[in-house]
């Protein structure tokens, strides 16, 4: 893995990064969350982070055959279209969805991936 972390380490990385968010954001509406500009940097940030996450752990297990309820494809492409797209303008909204309603099933995801890793299934 190009970061030198373990598959677990990598794993744990990229679940605290989605309860930073989680924490960042839980008591914001859309609307507060659309206001701030500075809290929607700081999870767009993460959000990259985790999708790296996702893909340095896709260069070492097949995540798909691993947990395949899992959603990998998305974190990935997430995570090119929020480093790549700045010039075309990231829809703030979408990143709201995306905190709402995937990532907490991204989580879900890395924490059986995680279990299987620790117990040395793998």
């Amino acid at each position: 893995m190009s970061s030198k972390l373990t598959p677990l380490e990598t794993i744990q990385h990229a679940r605290r990064r989605i309860a930073q968010i989680a924490a960042w954001t839980k008591d914001d509406s859309e609307a507060s969350y659309l206001a701030n500009e500075e809290r929607q940097a700081a999870v767009e940030r993460n959000f990259i982070a985790i999708g790296e996450a996702v893909k340095d752990l896709g260069k070492v297990h097949d995540l798909a055959a691993l947990d395949p309820s899992g959603p990998w494809r998305h974190p990935a492409r997430f995570r090119d279209f929020l480093a790549h797209k700045y010039d075309e303008g990231v829809s703030h909204p979408e990143v709201w969805g995306t905190i709402k309603k995937d990532l907490p099933e991204l989580d879900e995801a890395f924490a059986r991936v995680e279990l299987l890793i620790a117990r040395g299934s793998l």
